[in-house]
């Protein structure tokens, strides 16, 4: 690992995840499962002896897909499936599609047509999550999925296999946490597109590696920075798309104070409790997260509960992320902007895809915000 470039790890592992996967594999002989964001638990997959791999569509430019799914599917879906087709992730020995939405339901089906060769699996997640039942109904299917998962992998998790890895995630998403505050402190060396690239590789390597590689970061750097120009930005999306993005927003003085996103702070938000029995502490997890578009609430509490987070991380203002042709995503904004006006805090929403979305237009929409927000504008 290079001593002078200490981020080096991380992005190597961005730009070719599958190789990053296929010499994990040669080295370990262990399994490769792979993932379709959000909320696939990891421990339930690493325990069992396989590397957990997260697939992400966004930015993907799909060429084979729409002849195997509906043109208006979600860019997150499209690519990952394109992925898929194209042969990149010929590595992975399994492959795990959550219920999340309607679409996630259909591409599971779809998936397993494709590619019948591989252990494909689809994990039932519950969308009533306020429901009372609910804690018992995911406790059953996450020991389901782990019973898969060591049928796919001959390995048995055992209670002290659990715990090992338990403690490694914990371990893990504190260090990233820590990240995310040296980001609000630091923002021209912890950068927020660096920030990304520490977390989204954490959903890709090995955790203990990755962990190993985070002890190389500046952490001994204190070094005060005056950020007071910088606006401190709420983010609510599915993942950080398009791609680039996070630089416009560093680029434009932007602070990100806390995110939504499936693939930044919203996956390591939750520590879990050392104290639980571990399949406990995983499932607890998943019901304190911030709820999925997709998932059932009550719509009042939804936006009760948005504004609320978006005053803790005393945002100045919020930038919405919709995918095109995410429904669920879209029936929730217009109700999320009414309540974002009442209280105050400037808002921008951009539809986002690999397909007809224009990077130029993007920063232009950026640029505008935040000289609104600034007070630039006259």
């Amino acid at each position: 690992m290079s001593v002078e470039d200490p981020w080096k790890p991380f992005r190597d592992v961005m730009q070719n995840p599958w190789e990053y996967a296929r010499a994990w594999k040669e080295r370990t002989r262990g399994k490769v499962v792979g993932h379709l964001l959000p909320d696939v638990p990891e421990e339930i997959i690493h325990a069992a002896g396989a590397l957990p791999v997260a697939i992400e569509g966004a930015g993907i430019y799909a060429s084979h897909a729409q002849a195997h799914i509906p043109g208006y599917t979600c860019n997150h879906a499209m690519g990952a499936l394109e992925l898929g087709l194209r042969g990149d992730l010929a590595v992975l020995d399994g492959m795990v599609i959550p219920y999340v939405c309607d679409t996630t339901r259909n591409l599971f089906h779809i998936w397993d047509r494709c590619f019948p060769d591989m252990a494909n699996e689809f994990l039932r997640i519950p969308k009533r999550i306020g429901h009372p039942k609910v804690e018992s109904y995911l406790t059953a299917e996450f020991q389901r999925f782990a019973g898969v998962m060591q049928n796919l992998t001959g390995e048995s998790a055992g209670p002290d296999r659990f715990v090992s890895t338990a403690a490694l995630y914990r371990k893990s998403r504190a260090r990233l946490r820590e990240a995310y505050d040296r980001h609000r402190q630091q923002p021209s060396v912890w950068t927020a597109d660096r920030i990304n690239l520490l977390t989204a590789s954490a959903l890709r390597a090995d955790r203990a590696e990755h962990l190993e590689w985070m002890e190389a970061l500046p952490w001994e750097d204190h070094t005060a920075e005056d950020s007071s120009s910088r606006i401190r930005l709420y983010v609510r999306g599915k993942v950080w798309d398009p791609p680039g993005i996070l630089e416009m927003l560093d680029s434009l003085g932007f602070i990100i104070g806390r995110d939504e996103i499936v693939t930044g702070f919203r996956s390591i938000e939750q520590h879990g409790e050392s104290s639980l029995d571990p399949m406990e502490t995983i499932v607890r997890s998943h019901l304190r997260r911030v709820p999925y578009p997709g998932y059932h609430i009550d719509p009042a509490q939804a936006v009760e509960g948005f504004v609320a987070r978006v005053r803790e991380a005393t945002a100045a203002a919020v930038l919405l992320l919709n995918p095109k042709f995410c429904e669920a995503a879209a029936f929730d904004t217009p109700d999320l902007q009414v309540a974002l006006e009442k209280a105050g805090i400037p808002s921008l929403v951009l539809e986002t895809s690999a397909r007809g979305v224009s990077l130029g237009q993007i920063r232009i929409r950026l640029e505008a915000f935040q000289e609104m927000v600034s007070g630039e504008l006259p």
